[in-house]
């Protein structure tokens, strides 16, 4: 398997190391408190994914970072396979490198990736109304799906994220055909991009 990398604003943005998957839990974390600032404060006290879940994603292919000149992880993404496509089940980025479009560059790379592995599109779940959740991946190309357009590992994930807590009338799943690239990808549309994303 080919190495993926890529260079943006002076992170590099790369499949995550062994050594770097520990920080992945804390930028969770850490992103996840800008949700004390919307309809949803409880969100900001959930359980992040743990160091097992992530490891798991790992061995698997399935965790990228973007990461500074000092090594360390500003964002991340953690996928694997749901009904035949890509599901991108946490993309976080660090407070303290927020609003750079990072979370943009890093679903770039995963398209790509995704691609190359013959995956016919990227699925997640969010909030449909938080202002980085779904309005900002509809900028990025992805659409709402229906009920009845949901397989059974959707299904599941919705169903585990309402024994969570999650409320059910405000989550959605959400789809990217991967037959058109992830849009857009620069100038002044690109600025609309600058928020980051949070499950």
């Amino acid at each position: 398997m080919r190495m993926m990398e890529t260079h943006y604003r002076g992170y590099t943005l790369r499949r995550a190391r062994f050594e770097e998957l520990a920080a992945l839990p804390e930028v969770e974390h850490l992103a996840a408190q800008q949700f004390l600032h919307s309809p949803y404060p409880f969100a900001a006290g959930l359980p992040t994914q743990s160091l097992e879940q992530v490891h798991e994603y790992h061995r698997h292919g399935g965790a990228w970072v973007a990461v500074t000149k000092e090594g360390h992880v500003a964002a991340f993404t953690v996928c694997k396979e749901v009904d035949g496509a890509l599901f991108i089940a946490e993309a976080d980025v660090h407070p303290a490198h927020a609003r750079q479009g990072l979370g943009g560059a890093l679903f770039r790379l995963l398209e790509q990736w995704a691609r190359e592995r013959g995956y016919p599109a990227l699925l997640l779940t969010t909030f449909e109304d938080v202002p980085w959740n779904a309005p900002y991946y509809q900028r990025l190309g992805f659409r709402i799906l229906r009920d009845e357009e949901l397989g059974p590992g959707l299904r599941a994930i919705r169903a585990d994220e309402t024994e969570l807590g999650l409320p059910p009338e405000r989550r959605v799943c959400m789809r990217l055909a991967l037959d058109t690239p992830l849009a857009p990808k620069s100038g002044s549309e690109a600025a609309k991009l600058s928020d980051d994303p949070c499950e």
